[in-house]
């Protein structure tokens, strides 16, 4: 499978795009020049306790204390002895947004050498520069090329790239064409905020976030076949939730079915098409009202977020 990166520079904001066989999968958006803060590695000290969560609230220098939730605290029997004025090593695993705290984990990607005598809040890991950050997750497997339309973009990965995967600096290029039309960019955008999809073969799927989770219906449309629209609705869902970030609960009402069988031969190709977009999705199974559920931790705005204030 052919992986390219494209990063394109539009009315200000610095667009990221990942495509798998020339088809864009996902999509980043620096929101007003600030990127995603996920990954970042720092030394805290907890400002509060909320055992009726349970979670604390560690200090980390931003604004509101980061969301420490008891099932990230490593290992799990240390939450208990946690106290007000202990220094903790956390890695920011969401983004903050406008009702809730950035959130926070104990469970670390590397090993962070003990810091004897430092002071919280201090970042531990080395800052990526921000056109680095924003495609950081993005660069294993090795992309097969890396595109950028900015002079400043470009210098910021080659010189960001050499430090951090320096074998990656001769599959980076400079485009003089807009890559936001070339390679499809904005194409996805319309899709990804479209208030339906067509589905092939007829039927719509119509994807709604509400204050309580992510509505999803499925609609036959002029098509006859109810499995087929379900089939293909089923695909294109692991593919929008991947695209536009998708997380928290989700219910989806799927066209009436003849029987289990046909269910389940919907819930196994759901399955299959998330193992491959969206593999920390969870498939909880049918209610008793005849909907899927599905579950995702929330880990960075939803592109939705990012669109309205771009």
């Amino acid at each position: 499978m052919k992986r390219a990166i494209a990063l394109a520079v539009r009315a200000g904001e610095t667009w990221a795009a990942l495509a798998e066989d020339d088809v864009v999968v996902e999509l980043r958006v620096t929101c007003g020049g600030v990127a995603s803060r996920v990954g970042e590695t720092w030394l805290g000290r907890i400002v509060g306790l909320r055992p009726e969560l349970p979670a604390v609230l560690v200090d980390i220098g931003l604004e509101r204390p980061a969301f420490l939730s008891a099932e990230d605290v490593v290992p799990k029997s240390r939450f208990k002895a946690l106290h007000e004025g202990e220094a903790v090593v956390v890695a920011i695993a969401k983004d903050a947004r406008a009702d809730k705290a950035v959130g926070v984990t104990m469970r670390l990607s590397r090993a962070i050498a003990p810091q004897v005598g430092a002071r919280p809040p201090l970042r531990l890991d080395v800052p990526l520069p921000p056109a680095v950050a924003l495609v950081a997750d993005w660069l294993e497997p090795a992309p097969d090329t890396i595109a950028a339309d900015d002079r400043t973009i470009y210098a910021e990965l080659r010189n960001g790239l050499r430090a951090k995967q320096p074998a990656l600096v001769e599959r980076l290029v400079f485009s003089n064409e807009p890559l936001y039309e070339a390679v499809g960019i904005g194409d996805a955008v319309e899709q990804a905020t479209a208030p339906h999809l067509a589905l092939p073969g007829g039927g719509f799927l119509r994807i709604e976030p509400t204050a309580l989770g992510v509505a999803v219906d499925v609609d036959t449309g002029a098509a006859k076949s109810a499995i087929a629209v379900n089939v293909e609705a089923a695909r294109t869902l692991a593919r929008q939730i991947r695209l536009c970030n998708l997380s928290g609960p989700m219910m989806v009402g799927f066209v009436g079915m003849k029987g289990k069988g046909e269910r389940e031969r919907v819930l196994a190709v759901l399955r299959k098409a998330l193992a491959r977009h969206a593999p920390d999705c969870q498939v909880l199974g049918w209610t008793r009202l005849g909907h899927v559920e599905l579950v995702r931790k929330r880990r960075a705005p939803a592109l939705s977020e990012l669109t309205s204030n771009a």
